[in-house]
């Protein structure tokens, strides 16, 4: 059946032209962009820790607030002092001990390393972790209570901080 009005069969031609595919470019355009990742990616770890461990984190966690304190700086929260007792035994691997005895107690601490330097230092294929032939989270834990230990035998806190 045809249309009468001239008007309606104009219509019936503009209406059968396939339609164009405007967004199937920009979607491949957008998948072949790679993201660059942030420079100041932080790479979330946890380790165990015993009661008795936890207690002497955060009691020099709070050693180092008073200090802190009475310079005029901000406080520093546990897991960036936990982190900086990370890097620092990273840089100072002298003072490492890898016999710790080490027990998952279901009660963790955290640390967030930047990523290039997890990645280069802890959990990459040249890493701590490949090296010893231990978990990241083990080697976290043997590395941080290596450095609370050479605290606790005289190191100085104020070379971590």
């Amino acid at each position: 059946m045809e249309y009468i009005n001239p008007l309606f069969k104009e219509q019936k031609i503009i209406n059968e032209q396939p339609k164009t595919q405007l967004f199937a470019d920009n979607k491949e355009e957008r998948n072949k962009k790679a993201r660059k990742t942030r420079i100041d990616k932080t790479h979330k770890l946890k380790f165990p820790v015993t009661n008795i461990e936890k207690m002497k984190l955060q009691s020099l966690c709070k050693q180092v607030q008073r200090t802190l304190k009475a310079r005029g700086f901000e406080p520093i929260q546990q897991t960036k002092l936990n982190t900086l007792l990370l890097q620092y035994g990273i840089s100072n691997q002298t003072i490492i001990s890898w016999d710790w005895p080490y027990q998952d107690s279901k009660q963790y601490m955290h640390t967030n390393l930047i990523e290039l330097d997890f990645e280069r230092e802890i959990g990459g294929p040249y890493g701590l972790a490949i090296q010893k032939g231990l978990s990241e989270r083990k080697t976290v834990y043997m590395v941080i209570m290596s450095v609370l230990k050479w605290l606790e035998g005289g190191g100085n806190i104020e070379q971590i901080i």
